[in-house]
């Protein structure tokens, strides 16, 4: 009888300390409706980033009214919006912000709220401020003030109409530091806005094997982002940013192979035929894909926590367009596939899924397929 009481007394124990697990890892879950928002979205960057630098066209890069009624027909449930922290500082004050330019931000913003998207606001400094907050002291004060201020003058806004993605790319080397730095800006954010649901990612430029070092932070209403552009030398070819060997790259298929890839070696410069050869020997294809994101999958399984792509496409510079819409059909299917929301990178730069002008911009219907999009009944103006 003392045994069985024993065993009895075991299993409520075990219980007890399952359900306090249970209750633990909920709790460090952002709230379904942000997730469920995440499912899908589309990068809206240089808009609020080089504001007002020559040869920033604005009806490039900045949204009107019929590019968030596209938007919104296709299926998109939020907007992920790269912002340089530097525009919104006052020069003269420091750790105080620019009022009217705050202003200028939440009006921007409005189109969105109106039609019913998440805005992810995602702090994007210029390279060279980058690289102070990996040897400068001051510019990572500088940051954590900056976070204090910002989320303090938006706490306002509902915690289901936006996230803060505290640094886009962070590029430190060192995933320990990335990671110390990740959590004094999650701590400077929460100071002014403790609901708020808060994105981090890992260090160098956020891909999957920088995620899969992050260890997770024990803090709740967290979201672990990373990107995906593999492989770059199909991705990125073409262009004109980044490594100078991606402008020698042009007309590569996916999926590759060798024997795809060998009639494009000959022609090539001779310091990028290995990068050719290379590509179609790993032999990259939707199964290559998925066990890439699986290991992301099994990593917020063991882990506990929300992970979401933050950026992932393919530019138009110099893939055959066929091959891009592979690509991206693969991959959007890979991730839903392992419930990894997703946003496409982007909306209509040299990664776009439109070209043209705002007013007249084109939506490409064949890379809305390979999304698994609705089109809209109304097309875009001719």
């Amino acid at each position: 009888m003392l045994a069985l009481l024993r065993l009895l007394l075991i299993a409520l124990l075990v219980s007890a300390c399952s359900s306090t697990a249970t209750r633990q890892e909920v709790a460090l879950q952002p709230a379904p409706a942000v997730l469920q928002a995440l499912a899908r979205g589309v990068n809206l960057p240089i808009w609020f980033t080089y504001r007002g630098r020559p040869g920033i066209d604005p009806a490039r890069w900045y949204p009107d009214a019929e590019d968030w009624r596209l938007i919104k027909a296709l299926g998109f449930r939020h907007v992920r919006v790269q912002f340089d922290p530097a525009y919104f500082r006052d020069p003269i004050r420091p750790g105080s912000l620019q009022p009217s330019r705050l202003a200028d931000l939440k009006t921007a913003l409005a189109p969105a709220w109106t039609h019913g998207l998440v805005v992810v606001l995602a702090a994007e400094p210029e390279g060279p401020e980058k690289l102070r907050l990996l040897k400068d002291e001051a510019g990572v004060g500088e940051l954590l003030a900056f976070w204090r201020a910002f989320a303090g003058a938006l706490s306002a806004v509902p915690p289901e109409q936006l996230v803060f993605e505290l640094l886009n790319e962070p590029t430190e080397t060192d995933a320990v530091s990335n990671r110390l730095l990740m959590r004094r800006l999650v701590e400077a954010a929460r100071s002014a806005a403790p609901r708020r649901t808060l994105v981090v990612e890992g260090h160098r430029y956020s891909g999957p094997d920088e995620l899969l070092a992050f260890e997770p932070l024990a803090l709740p209403n967290l979201i672990y982002s990373f990107h995906f552009y593999e492989p770059h030398t199909f991705t990125h070819q073409g262009a004109f940013w980044g490594w100078p060997m991606f402008m020698k790259f042009s007309q590569l298929p996916y999926p590759s192979s060798p024997q795809a890839l060998a009639p494009l070696v000959e022609p090539v410069d001779v310091d990028a035929r290995p990068h050719l050869i290379s590509y179609g020997d790993q032999r990259w294809d939707r199964a290559r894909i998925d066990a890439r994101l699986q290991a992301v999958r099994d990593w917020a399984a063991a882990t506990g926590v929300a992970v979401w792509c933050g950026e992932f496409g393919v530019s138009r510079l110099g893939p055959p367009l066929d091959s891009r819409r592979r690509w991206l059909a693969d991959v959007r299917a890979s991730l839903e596939d392992r419930q990894i929301g997703w946003t496409l990178f982007d909306y209509t730069g040299h990664f776009g899924l439109t070209t043209g002008l705002a007013g007249a911009r084109q939506l490409d219907p064949l890379d809305a397929a390979a999304l698994n999009l609705p089109m809209p009944i109304r097309p875009m103006a001719q």
